[in-house]
């Protein structure tokens, strides 16, 4: 079955999808944002020897990072949890895809990068060799990443919070955590909505209706909310569970409600920037 392109309104701000499932990995050595789920099927992707690899980004310092092909489990592990600013994925996403090697990779990025990679690969013009290495577009769900410098330089300013000493960035209700040197700083969202990207602002795609799985953390506490929006999505989520790597059962409707209103949040906000601007 081809992709259909999706689009995103205030009916249904998930996109079309065809399976609902609350999952966490069952590999013990698996430590990730929500419950590890996205990290236990690249790791059955490897390990079956469907993808040689996976595109992702990895945390260098702070909240900022960089693309990484990760081919081994050690590398995917390592690769694993949150990133709250944007990588430069098109810089040197063909270079790292077109070593002789690589026949097939999982891609792993935000709802903006699936989009981009989706009309790559339905309009590939001279790039169809390294569309076609895509085997499979993940995206994890985004309400917007951070303009890098602007952020650090608040959290250093009001809060001597150096950039260094940031350890991880997490969401707990309304409020963002930022963890450093053993210690938690809790800010309201809202509080810091003027240090994220403009083009976050603008974007009103929470899940990534362009990918083929889409994943982000589920009301229930330690697991992930995946959303399949095809067959083949649809068939790597149940045999990763089928071969041991993940627990998954259907989402509640009050789960996919939880992830409904996120969606909506970040569509209306979107909408609301817009008629600013206009």
């Amino acid at each position: 079955m081809a992709f259909q392109p999706a689009t995103i309104d205030p009916s249904n701000p998930l996109g079309p999808y065809i399976g609902a499932y609350i999952a966490r990995s069952t590999a013990k050595n698996v430590k990730a944002g929500g419950g590890g789920a996205v990290t236990a099927i690249l790791l059955y992707l490897l390990d079956k020897k469907k993808i040689d690899g996976v595109v992702a980004a990895k945390k260098t310092r702070g909240i900022k990072g960089e693309i990484v092909l990760a081919k081994t489990r050690e590398e995917i592990l390592m690769a694993a949890g949150n990133r709250w600013s944007i990588v430069p994925y098109t810089m040197r996403l063909k270079e790292t895809l077109m070593s002789t090697d690589i026949r097939r990779v999982a891609f792993v990025g935000l709802p903006c990068q699936a989009q981009f990679l989706r009309q790559m690969k339905m309009f590939p013009l001279m790039e169809g060799d390294f569309a076609d290495k895509i085997f499979v577009i993940i995206s994890l769900f985004c309400m917007g990443t951070f303009a890098v410098e602007s952020f650090t330089d608040y959290l250093a300013r009001n809060y001597n919070v150096p950039l260094e000493e940031v350890e991880n960035i997490d969401i707990e209700g309304d409020y963002l955590v930022i963890f450093y040197s053993g210690k938690k700083l809790r800010l309201p969202i809202e509080s810091i909505i003027y240090h994220v990207q403009h083009g976050c602002i603008l974007c009103p795609d929470y899940t990534g209706v362009f990918a083929d799985i889409s994943a982000g953390r589920a009301s229930r506490e330690g697991y992930t909310l995946i959303l399949t929006r095809n067959r083949l999505a649809d068939s790597i989520v149940n045999n990763a569970a089928y071969d041991g790597y993940l627990e998954i059962s259907e989402a509640t409707e009050e789960e996919i409600r939880y992830a409904r209103e996120k969606a909506l949040d970040k569509l209306n906000r979107s909408l609301k920037y817009i008629m600013r601007i206009l």
